[in-house]
């Protein structure tokens, strides 16, 4: 591709967005790698009973609040576990790999960047602020650039789960400047999520498991393979610096 086309190539996109001065992370699936251990945990529990935990599933359960997704597994394979004992069980088969987990690709290369740039960060996840502490321990210090999370599954100021706005407008809400919903870029990693964004008036970079099909991703503002795709250009940011 000539130079001349890939500027306008990259301009033509750039008008599809807004600026944008905050932005605000999901946290399973998106920052850290949790998909595939909480895919093993599952399936750990189902393999007694015979089942498979299969795509279909997983994307249903993807963004909800914890014990909303124990009570669908539950009632999905029929198991005999009340929710406590289902979550008990989760708790137990992911112990011991919850230091393990790594970042997503490129994840750290762009929270450094949006750090040195000086825009404000925050988690808006549908999970536990205890699953946060374990499973976040070993990348500590690189979360420290957030201003601050927003837990679905223990905060008691989110009285919805995604798809509904509430953790996301909440997330918004406490920044210290407490930007308008369309200042903020959302990124996610569930259709739920993405819902969740969107229903709060929020442009959404959307990062899913590669077998989602792109008809159910359409709403999404942005749909990228992976962090390393991402260019803070296109919505009014300082670009990355060159490798």
């Amino acid at each position: 591709m000539a130079e001349s086309e890939l500027v306008a190539k990259t301009s033509s996109r750039q008008c599809c967005f807004q600026p944008v001065t905050h932005c605000i992370f999901e946290l399973d699936g998106l920052l850290i790698d949790s998909d595939r251990l909480y895919t093993q945990t599952v399936q750990k529990i189902l393999d007694p009973f015979g089942h498979i935990y299969g795509f279909d599933q997983k994307v249903r359960c993807m963004g909800k609040h914890m014990s909303e997704i124990a009570d669908m597994i539950i009632a999905s394979y029929d198991l005999p576990y009340s929710r406590a004992q289902f979550q008990r069980l989760l708790r137990i088969h992911s112990r011991d790999q919850m230091h393990k987990v790594n970042l997503r690709p490129g994840v750290e290369r762009l929270l450094r960047h949006l750090q040195a740039t000086h825009v404000p960060m925050a988690i808006g996840s549908s999970s536990t602020r205890e699953f946060y502490e374990l499973i976040a321990r070993p990348h500590k210090e690189l979360f420290q650039c957030f201003h601050h999370a927003v837990f679905g599954s223990s905060d008691s100021e989110v009285k919805l789960s995604k798809p509904a706005p509430d953790i996301f407008l909440l997330a918004a809400s406490r920044f210290e400047d407490k930007p308008r919903p369309e200042r903020c870029l959302v990124f996610e990693h569930s259709l739920l999520g993405m819902q969740a964004g969107l229903a709060a008036g929020m442009q959404v970079v959307l990062i899913p498991d590669p077998l989602l099909s792109t008809q159910l991703s359409a709403p999404a503002t942005l749909r990228l393979r992976s962090m390393e795709a991402f260019r803070p250009q296109y919505f009014g940011l300082r670009p990355l610096e060159m490798k």
